[in-house]
């Protein structure tokens, strides 16, 4: 029962860890909104938004994503990602990050300087040879090019590439300056987006909101997010060699990206109608009469895909955030990931997985299991120990400390494993929470998200099965009175009621956990009573 205990005591942990993170709010005085305004060597251009024209909009369609982009200013104003349904079963409906409809949500780029193309409103309006573009099968790539030529004969080209299979798009800013004078610009590239739920927010993980707001690569760390509300309080302003800056949500992440050999400063802003700016802006760039000027950047706009984010940026890997227990989860989760290659399901793979942790934990947990089987074999004499010192529990305390000693029992060893449980259950519920492979996940049959509570409660129930399984198996304690027994008897009720609201990946986990505990103790539990009693070592005479 110490080892029952010791669960009680992993369990109110897991529960207080999650209550508070369910719970966990700012609070503090509201600032006067910030003007939406980029500022870079005396040069400054509105980032409002101006209304996209449906029908002038250039469309660009790869394997993975629906692009639009507004010729007027060339940004990126409407991404559709064909993978990903907003609904489990909704195929006609799909995940649409940038968008100019019925929300703001639109990445921007602009060169800033004389004659520039968004040095002044209206914007200029770049022309294309085509309205549409179709990366077709057979091609693995597809270059939009955008072009306009001020009244200097300065041209400006800015392209847009897209890779198969790829959610990172390159930009090429091209400045052929024809013109006889020389010329300084400024390229600046921005998210900005309204404050508005994405609608994409599950609401069955028990514990964990999920975040929204931006993020960037400080130039002490390569990771940093920060609500809006904080970013009201406190606006970013920080320079840094390369880095990125972005907005997060759940599951997914836009962001833009500098060549990470250019010097940046990245800065944040909101307006008044809640409209949230992050950006970095380049320093100038000179470029002489009858030269040509490259500016290169990159956008991502997709899943929170792991190998993809590490290819894209340094640091961008973190926006998959596993927050203190990224030492374990980011391990099973390439973990997970390696097993469902093979096997073609995630609840599988969360299974192996479990396999692999008991496997490493069973040294421990076979010490746990032997101390608790020896204390079974000990239950008659602490039974007796009872009925003698019953009255006493101090000198009942000193002689059953004497008899473990020297049977060789250990009450406190069950603690060391349960410890070693807490920060790989935290690490695999953050994982769960995070990846997007096991959003829309099934395993089989009514299983057919794993990011979310199991709709029949089947799991739930059977982990707390397990769990009164265990509890059966544990020795009782002769100091434990009446009321403690039975608040330890409901305690498998208690746990599976939490495990209503948790996802069905996790309740899978701790039900395969338990019973590959039930199946370790039996084998040791056996092993041990079958053992023959150790001769008592005899009293050294005087």
């Amino acid at each position: 029962m110490e080892s029952m205990r010791g669960f009680f005591i992993l369990g109110l942990a897991v529960c207080t860890f999650l209550l508070y993170q369910a719970w966990q709010k700012d609070y503090g005085p509201q600032p006067a909104q910030q003007q939406a305004t980029i500022e870079q060597n005396g040069v400054s251009v509105s980032s409002g938004n101006t209304a996209a024209n449906s029908d002038q909009l250039i469309t660009v369609e790869t394997d993975l994503v629906s692009y639009r982009i507004d010729p007027v200013g060339g940004d990126m104003v409407y991404a559709e990602l064909k993978n990903y349904n907003v609904e489990l079963d909704e195929d006609a409906k799909k995940v649409v990050l940038f968008d100019y409809r019925n929300r703001m949500y639109q990445a921007k780029s602009a060169l800033l300087g004389q004659g520039a193309p968004d040095n002044q409103l209206p914007r200029a309006n770049y022309q294309t040879d085509s309205k549409s573009f179709v990366l077709t099968d057979g091609m693995e790539q597809i270059e939009v090019p955008l072009t306009w030529v001020n009244d200097s004969g300065v041209s400006f080209t800015k392209t847009f590439t897209f890779t198969r299979g790829q959610y990172l798009v390159n930009m090429e800013y091209r400045i052929n300056n024809q013109s006889t004078n020389d010329r300084t610009y400024n390229f600046v590239a921005e998210l900005a987006r309204d404050q508005k739920p994405t609608g994409l927010e599950e609401k069955s993980s028990f514990g964990m909101k999920p975040f929204m707001g931006v993020a960037y690569s400080p130039e002490e760390k390569k990771y940093e997010k920060v609500d809006f509300e904080d970013l009201e309080e406190e606006p970013i302003k920080t320079s840094r060699q390369g880095g990125w800056v972005g907005f997060l949500q759940h599951y997914f992440i836009s962001a833009w990206i500098p060549p990470q050999t250019e010097q940046v400063t990245i800065t944040s802003s909101i307006k008044a109608n809640k409209d949230t700016t992050i950006r970095f802006v380049q320093p100038s760039i000179s470029v002489l009469a009858g030269e040509e000027k490259v500016i290169l950047a990159d956008l991502y706009v997709g899943p929170k895909d792991l190998e993809q984010l590490e290819a894209a940026a340094p640091g961008l890997d973190k926006s998959l955030d596993l927050s203190w227990v990224w030492w374990i989860g980011l391990p099973l989760y390439k973990l997970m990931q390696f097993f469902f290659s093979f096997l073609g399901n995630w609840g599988l793979a969360i299974i192996l997985v479990t396999i692999v942790i008991k496997t490493l934990l069973y040294p421990l947990s076979a010490a746990q299991y032997r101390s608790m089987a020896n204390m079974r074999k000990l239950q008659p004499k602490m039974q007796r120990l009872k009925e003698r010192y019953g009255d006493d529990k101090q000198r009942m305390q000193q002689e059953m400390m004497k008899m473990y000693k020297e049977e060789g029992a250990n009450p406190f060893g069950g603690c060391l494993p349960m410890l070693l449980q807490f920060p790989i259950f935290i690490a695999l519920y953050y994982v769960l929470f995070e990846a997007i492979e096991l959003r829309h996940a099934p395993f089989f049959g009514w299983i057919q998200d794993l990011s979310v509570a199991d709709p029949y409660f089947v799991l739930p129930i059977l982990m707390g099965g397990s769990m009164l399984l265990m509890q059966r198996l544990q020795p009782k304690s002769p100091t434990m009175d009446q009321m403690q027994q039975k608040i330890m008897s409901y305690l498998p009720i208690v746990f599976a009621v939490f495990m209503l609201f948790f996802p069905a990946g996790l309740v899978l986990y701790w039900l395969c956990n338990n019973l590959i505990s039930v199946a370790q103790q039996q084998y040791i539990t056996k092993k041990v009573e079958n053992a023959p009693d150790k001769p008592k070592k005899a009293l050294k005479k005087k």
